[in-house]
C-alpha cells in the first residue's frame, strides 16, 4: 500500500518533531516501522513530484512538469489541449508490481494525478476525483475491497488531497488562532488529522495485517510565508521540497527505526521492486531503502539531489532548478538568478553565500 498525502510537511508530524500530534494513527505506524528523516521531492508541484514517485525518474526525464489543472487554466479558450504525460515507454510502479503478479488498484483525489497525465498506466482499476475529500476516497475504496482481497496479492495506491489549499477547518481538530497565518496553520493541521482518521479507517476496512507493507509519503511540502509567499509551486526552498516517508511492516522486520541519511521520493519505486523480488532497473534514479531499513547497510554516501519546477503564469511563470550536495544547496531561477546556501549553518535559507563570492564546492 502506497499512500501519498498531498502537500504534507514532515515538520507538522510529531514523529518529525512537531509539538502537536496531528496524526496519532500515522505516528503509531511510523513508530513501529522505519522513519526516513531527510527526504526530498523532485519538485514543489504535484504532477512532477508524483510522477517521480511512481517512475523513479527526475522531471526532466519523465517529462511531466505541469498537471491537467494548470494546463486548463492556461488554455481556457482552447477547444482541446495537449498535456505532458508519463511516456508509454516508462515503467511505473503499478506496471512493475503487475509484472510481479500483483493486482493493481489506484485512487487519486487530485485531478492532476489522472488519466490524461498517464498515471493510470498499469492499474487494473483506477479512479480520480477533484478534491472530493478522504471520505469519498474511502467510500470508493470500500466498494473495491471484496474484489481486492479476492485478488491478493494486490498493490494499492492512494492519493489523499485534504491538506492542500483551501484548508478546511475540520472538527474536532481545528482550534481557532489569532492572525491569518496561525489560523491557516491550525486549519492545515486539522486537515492532516482528518486524513489520519480516514487512514485509520482504511486499515480497518482493508484488514491490513502482517502481510501488508505500507509506505506513506507526500508529493511536496507547503510554504507558510517562510520566504514571503503561501502555497507551493513557486519556489524550491526546503519547506516545499522536504517530505515525510516511512515504511511499516510487521514488528521485527526492520531494525533501523530511523534512518538519518538523505533520501528521495525517487527511492520509493526501487524499494517496492526490491520488496517483491524484482531486479533493480538500470533506468531508475533511486535506490532501494530496504537494506538501510533492515540495518544491513547504509545508503550510498554523497548523493546529489536535483529538483525543478515550472510555475504557472499566476505564480510568475518561472523555471527554477535546484541541486543539493551534502549541506550545500544551489538554486537557479532562469535565466540568471542564483542562490547558494549552507543548510547546516542556514537551514532557513535566509543568507545566500553567493553575495560573498562563494561557489559550490568551496571549503
Amino acid at each position: 500500500v502506497l499512500i501519498v498525502i498531498d502537500t504534507l510537511r514532515p515538520d507538522h508530524l510529531s514523529f518529525y518533531g512537531y509539538e502537536k500530534n496531528t496524526a496519532p494513527f500515522l505516528s503509531q505506524l511510523a513508530e513501529a516501522g522505519v522513519v526516513f528523516e531527510h527526504v526530498r521531492s523532485t519538485s514543489s508541484w504535484t504532477a512532477p513530484g508524483t510522477a517521480s514517485i511512481v517512475t523513479s525518474l527526475h522531471p526532466v526525464q519523465h517529462g511531466v512538469h505541469q498537471g491537467l489543472m494548470a494546463f486548463r487554466m492556461q488554455h481556457q479558450d482552447d477547444a482541446s489541449i495537449t498535456v505532458n504525460r508519463i511516456p508509454d515507454a516508462v515503467v511505473t510502479a503499478a506496471e512493475a508490481l503487475k509484472e510481479a503478479g500483483y493486482s493493481t488498484w489506484g485512487l487519486s483525489d487530485n485531478l492532476n494525478i489522472g488519466f490524461e497525465e498517464g498515471f493510470n498506466e498499469g492499474f487494473d482499476q483506477f479512479r480520480t476525483s477533484n478534491d472530493a475529500g478522504a471520505s469519498t476516497v474511502n467510500a470508493r475504496l470500500r466498494k473495491w475491497v471484496p474484489e481486492m482481497i479476492e485478488a491478493e496479492p494486490y498493490f494499492l495506491y492512494l492519493h489523499y488531497m485534504d491538506p492542500h489549499r483551501p484548508y478546511q477547518k475540520r472538527a474536532p481538530w481545528y482550534e481557532p488562532r489569532e492572525g491569518e497565518l496561525l489560523d491557516s496553520i491550525s486549519a492545515y493541521d486539522s486537515e492532516i488529522s482528518y486524513d489520519d482518521s480516514k487512514i485509520a479507517e482504511l486499515f480497518e476496512l482493508m484488514r491490513c495485517d502482517e502481510n501488508t507493507l505500507v509506505m506513506v509519503t507526500s508529493d511536496h511540502g507547503e510554504e507558510f510565508l517562510e520566504h514571503g509567499v503561501w502555497d507551493h509551486g513557486r519556489t524550491l526552498y526546503e519547506e516545499v521540497l522536504n517530505v515525510p516517508l516511512f515504511i511499516h511492516y510487521p514488528a521485527g522486520a526492520f531494525e533501523a527505526g530511523r534512518v538519518a541519511e538523505p533520501t528521495s521520493v525517487l527511492d520509493i519505486l526501487p524499494t517496492l521492486r526490491d520488496f517483491v523480488g524484482l531486479p533493480a532497473s538500470p533506468v531508475e534514479q533511486g535506490v532501494s531503502l530496504l537494506p538501510a531499513a533492515r540495518g544491513e547497510g547504509a545508503l550510498p554516501p554523497a548523493r546529489t539531489f536535483f529538483s525543478d519546477v515550472r510555475s504557472p503564469p499566476w505564480f510568475g511563470g518561472l523555471t527554477i532548478k535546484a541541486v543539493v550536495r551534502g549541506d550545500e544547496k544551489y538554486i537557479l531561477t532562469l535565466p540568471d538568478t542564483e542562490e547558494l546556501y549552507d543548510l547546516s549553518a542556514d537551514p532557513g535559507e535566509g543568507n545566500s553565500l553567493l553575495a560573498d563570492g562563494r561557489t559550490l564546492g568551496d571549503e
